[in-house]
């Protein structure tokens, strides 16, 4: 179940606390999964978020497995987030500036690792930023197990990073909080253009630029290729572009397996 994953969680931009997303493995809106990318399997994300007030910076991501375990795995990222002058980036990102470039990292133990009973635990950190003013720190733990009706994780966020402007919200200064998502089984089609379906809800509290719940429906062109789309619902609208309270997004998501193809069955020899 990948990302089903990915964006989703945030980082904060600029001096008037406004967001984008940064992200390692994710859920739809936020971190809460225990998924790690595979090694050596790039995925290629590309995320967007709009409303009829404003928009997030469109961000593009590349994330890849490190560790050739299958119990323990890691993985690293980058996103780019454009465009990012005459956006929400404003004039954050200095003349001569590298642009608004984050990485993330993350390490986990499988679900049934060390037995059927065993959950998913992962940890990572995310929007460590490579220009001045846009590095968060964003540190987050979870844990998740898979039953017959789905997948639920829970966990927590800390962000280590930044100015306390870019935690504050309508209730003060809120660095941290609760993540948490669900995750219902795989409707597989198996048709053509079509592999599966499946539909996911998740949460970050905290009335900062990260609170916000998330819900939609992942739709899987291949095992490797999929759209997740629905709406966020942010739960501090001062601190969003535009005040909005909600926005919609697209996400795209591909995993790229350079392992060697499979070879094609041998032709039968004709009958007699």
């Amino acid at each position: 179940m990948k990302k089903l994953l990915r964006v989703l969680t945030v980082c904060a931009v600029a001096a008037s606390a406004t967001a984008a997303q940064a992200t390692p493995s994710t859920l739809f809106w936020t971190p809460a999964t225990t998924y790690v990318q595979p090694f050596l399997v790039p995925h290629l994300g590309v995320d967007s978020y709009f409303g009829d007030r404003s928009a997030y910076p469109i961000d593009v991501g590349l994330t890849v497995g490190i560790l050739p375990f299958e119990k323990v795995q890691a993985e690293v990222g980058i996103d780019s987030f454009f465009p990012y002058k005459g956006s929400i980036f404003g004039d954050t990102v200095g003349a001569g500036s590298t642009g608004p470039f984050m990485l993330n990292a993350k390490v986990g133990l499988t679900d049934g690792a060390f037995g059927e009973w065993f959950p998913g635990i992962s940890a990572g950190i995310y929007g460590v930023g490579l220009t001045s003013g846009m590095s968060y720190d964003i540190l987050h733990g979870e844990i998740g197990k898979t039953f017959g009706l789905g997948t639920i994780t829970v966990g927590g966020y800390y962000g280590a990073g930044g100015s306390d402007l870019l935690w504050t919200g309508s209730s003060g200064v809120v660095r941290g909080g609760f993540i948490g998502s669900y995750i219902t089984p795989d409707i597989v089609l198996d048709l053509k253009g079509l592999n599966k379906l499946n539909f996911f809800a998740d949460i970050q509290t905290g009335k900062n630029a990260f609170g916000a719940v998330g819900a939609g429906v992942g739709i899987y062109f291949t095992p490797s290729i999929d759209i997740l789309t629905g709406p966020v619902f942010f739960l501090d609208k001062t601190v969003q572009p535009g005040g909005a309270s909600m926005m919609w997004s697209i996400q795209l998501d591909v995993d790229i397996d350079f392992g060697p193809a499979p070879k094609p069955a041998p032709a039968e020899a004709p009958k007699a």
